[in-house]
């Protein structure tokens, strides 16, 4: 017989206790699974294919690890990821390393062979957990066995939840002897889950959460010093991703009143999503091109500066006597520079809120936004640079950037994507949601982590700003993983890794080794690789071309654009805009 002629048998005992642990995990927060099928979690996967939760499935297990990664960072709730034992469990690796850097919650389980036949050559057998260890917060190893009670399962799940929310992923291996789906549980043909009254029966569970408090008064005092020169730099901090919440009301919004009453410059990334009124700096990586008068405290609130430049200029602001100090609502040491004078965890917004109520309205005697004003001149000149170069790279990511707002979102790939949009993005009165892979600073699961970021929010526009190597490296997730519903890629093809030839050692690398072992021109283009999996492509010649795509997007569409631009003619425009900016600094050196 055929397989799917077979009568399914009545689902084992393992499948039931991984039900059960699934129904509690459900209960406590973690709704969304993301599978890669296997044999060894044969259990597994039955049991999720009736669970309530929401379950996507990929073939592909590093795929399916950063499509967790991108729900998580939208959704801003865990996730978990599925997979068989042995190698497939390591293609879990650099999604887990991006988490754990960014702090995201993803609980990666991984179906394993019984204790009893590790150690002795057992075929898809090796040490699971030795392999994530380095970049999970915490680790528990588990045994589908008889003697597991509801009441062990509803703790076991409580105990990886509380972890979840310290921030970062937690690893459930779980062991699983044959046969897989367990022995046949008597007079059961269907999955049985627990009642409501057995649940009361063993008590309502709550995950354990330490809610950092505000800090004191006399320290918000003294760090926000209306006599102080200084910066309120915000990384990665929304205005309006949280709903039902008022823009004034988040943490970007206090920020803005914080830093209009002390008189304090507010300086922003492009992962900042804070609509602009006329008092944000952007373009601090290309103002640090000339030496600034620098302020005596700037406290980085989320992230630090994308920029190495703007890094630098951190620490100069400590060399001279200043202090740069972080305050965030997490419990991890950030400090990437080795330059930070102290740092905070606290709750974040009502801090900001009681820095304000301890001020007047305004302070004065901080004097004109001069640093704003410098800012707008470049921002004035890289708009004229984006209109006469419109087949430019620069162009196209200004201008998808500008076309986007509100509750759309645009995820970015590392490399050069990254730095056009942080260097050369113009201000927006109502930006969109920004994100990308940041923590472990990689082109890897690019697309895969833009897929999950786009599933969460279906109803609305979710753009991908990636370059031509990040593509091929990342296309199987195209293949294995649901596309956006409102979806639009955005293909910056320049033959290579232009990124290495803006980076230092370029100019003393023979060019023949540099094009061979460091710009690796691929020898296929993307659109052709795209197009011959099934999506739409359109190349483009001009970032205006953008404009109908992003219609049609809004309306429905999966689109992919590819602009096809020369590395030669790529690497000559950034040049020429780079040199155009440094002479319009240059005559505004005598800015005090």
């Amino acid at each position: 017989m055929i397989p799917s002629m077979l009568t399914p048998e009545p689902p084992g005992a393992n499948v039931r206790l991984f039900s059960i642990l699934l129904d509690q995990l459900n209960r406590l927060g973690v709704h969304h699974v993301v599978l890669a099928p296997g044999s060894r979690s044969t259990p597994l996967a039955v049991a999720l294919a009736s669970s309530a939760m929401s379950v996507s499935v990929c073939l592909d297990e590093r795929a399916a690890a950063f499509f967790a990664a991108g729900i998580a960072r939208r959704s801003r709730e865990p996730v978990m990821v599925v997979t068989t034992s042995g190698t497939a469990s390591l293609e879990l690796v650099p999604a887990l390393a991006e988490a754990s850097l960014s702090g995201l919650a993803i609980l990666a389980v991984t179906a394993d062979r019984p204790a009893r036949l590790k150690g002795v050559g057992a075929p898809q057998t090796l040490d699971q957990l030795q392999a994530m260890s380095s970049y999970v917060g915490a680790t528990i190893s588990l045994e589908l066995v008889a003697s597991l009670s509801e009441r062990d399962l509803g703790s076991i799940a409580l105990q990886l939840v509380t972890e979840l929310m310290r921030g970062g992923p937690v690893h459930l291996n779980i062991g699983i002897e044959e046969p897989l789906l367990g022995p046949v549980i008597e007079g059961e043909s269907e999955i049985s889950l627990p009642s409501t009254q057995e649940h009361e029966s063993i008590g309502v569970r709550r995950p354990v959460r330490t809610t950092p408090a505000p800090l004191d008064t006399e320290l918000t005092r003294g760090l926000f010093d209306p006599e102080r020169k200084g910066w309120l730099m915000l990384g990665g901090v929304s205005q309006s991703a949280l709903p039902d919440v008022a823009p004034e009301e988040t943490i970007a919004g206090a920020a803005r009143t914080l830093a209009m009453r002390l008189g304090w410059r507010l300086v922003v990334d492009s992962r900042t999503q804070l609509a602009d009124n006329g008092e944000c700096v952007i373009h601090l990586d290309l103002l640090t091109r000339i030496s600034l008068p620098l302020p005596d405290i700037a406290v980085v609130i989320g992230d630090f500066p994308l920029a190495r430049s703007a890094m630098g200029t951190l620490r100069a602001i400590v060399e001279q006597g200043g202090e740069v100090v972080t305050l965030n609502d997490r419990s991890v040491f950030r400090d990437p520079g080795r330059f930070v004078t102290t740092g905070y965890v606290a709750d974040v917004k009502e801090t900001l809120y009681n820095a304000s109520k301890l001020l007047p309205e305004v302070v004065s005697g901080q004097g004109p936004n001069l640093l704003r004003q410098l800012d707008e001149k470049i921002d004035a000149l890289v708009q004229g640079f984006a209109e006469t170069h419109p087949d430019s790279e620069i162009a196209a990511a200004r201008r998808l950037y500008s076309l986007l707002h509100g509750e759309e979102a645009l995820f970015v790939s590392a490399s050069m994507p990254i730095r056009y949009l942080d260097q050369f993005r113009g201000y927006h009165l109502d930006p969109p949601l920004v994100a990308m892979n940041r923590g472990a600073n990689g082109i890897d699961g690019v697309i895969a982590s833009y897929l999950g970021f786009a599933h969460t929010r279906p109803e609305a526009l979710t753009a991908l700003l990636i370059g031509d190597l990040a593509t091929l490296y990342d296309v199987s997730a195209l293949i294995h993983l649901p596309l956006a519903h409102r979806g639009l890629i955005v293909v910056l093809d320049n033959q290579g890794g232009l990124i290495f030839d803006q980076v230092p050692p370029a100019t003393r690398i023979a060019p023949e080794v540099q094009t061979e072992y460091f710009v690796t021109p691929p020898r296929v283009r993307p659109a052709g690789v795209l197009s011959g999996i099934g999506l739409e492509v359109i190349r483009v010649s001009d970032a205006n071309d953008l404009d109908a795509l992003v219609e049609r997007a809004r309306l429905g569409e999966f689109l992919v654009a590819v602009l096809e631009v020369g590395r030669a003619v790529s690497h000559e425009s950034l040049g020429s805009l780079y040199a155009q900016i440094d002479r319009q600094l240059a005559k505004e050196q005598m800015y005090p």
